[in-house]
């Protein structure tokens, strides 16, 4: 890799950019997305608001919605950002993929979307209340330095919400059996074991996880997917197919 090349891992998503938000038009992948969202915003802690007037705000905010600020980063096609800010925050995406930003941009503008690194976020110090970022980390060069950036950008008392994929999870497994056949976006991502995960986040403060997604990534256990959503969490937190926690910004 030459210097300032993106790696492979970053570059996963560019050529299937298009056809990424299909996922969520099947039924296995909209009950994985209600499952994700539920347990993400759990720990959230959403505060949106009923009243959201314009204002100017700083230059990445303007012409944004009052309200909790929040930024969603490695936002891809904006699935989150734009589900956000439907619930009232003031939100900014930031992704490094000029594709993936492209179909996010087409959806609309309720949410200001930003090209950068997750590393080296243009954004200023302690401006957020919430910092979401889900499935981002596994394609990123340096993960500790992207949570480090999250972290700054979180204002006192704000949160820190991060979603990664499960090293346990058979999704994990079928994921790598795929990518030995062919290239996929998974090719080069790291799945995070659940101890690693935590203690990338336990050196910014005390952690809240758990896991979500307890069906199997053929389908089965569908028809009881929240059935074993809440057996799993209580029981199985380890091998759920996301592994989300959050740190509070207390200072």
């Amino acid at each position: 890799m030459t210097s300032g090349e993106r790696p492979r891992s970053e570059r996963a998503f560019d050529a299937v950019a298009g056809l990424y938000d299909a996922w969520f038009d099947v039924p296995l992948g909209r009950t994985v997305d209600e499952l994700e969202k539920d347990l993400l915003y759990r720990l959230a802690g959403l505060r949106p608001v009923q009243s959201r007037p314009r204002d100017s705000g700083t230059p990445e905010m303007a012409g944004l919605r009052n309200g909790e600020r929040g930024l969603d980063v490695g936002t891809g096609t904006g699935h989150f950002a734009f589900d956000l800010a439907a619930q009232g925050l003031t939100v900014v995406g930031v992704d490094l993929s000029a594709p993936m930003l492209a179909v996010a941009r087409a959806k609309g503008s309720d949410a200001h979307l930003l090209q950068s690194n997750a590393a080296a976020l243009p954004l200023a110090t302690a401006s957020f209340d919430l910092v979401l970022s889900v499935t981002a980390l596994e394609f990123v060069a340096d993960p500790e330095q992207a949570v480090d950036e999250m972290w700054r950008v979180v204002r006192p008392s704000g949160r820190l919400v991060v979603g990664v994929l499960n090293a346990l999870s058979p999704w994990a497994w079928a994921r790598h059996r795929e990518s030995t056949t062919q290239e996929t976006p998974f090719s080069h991502a790291h799945f995070f074991q659940p101890w690693e995960f935590v203690r990338l986040l336990r050196r910014l403060g005390p952690v809240t996880w758990s896991s979500s997604v307890f069906i199997g990534p053929n389908g089965r256990g569908l028809r009881w997917a929240w059935g074993l959503e809440r057996a799993g969490r209580a029981l199985c937190k380890p091998f759920g197919a996301l592994l989300v926690g959050r740190v509070t910004k207390w200072e």
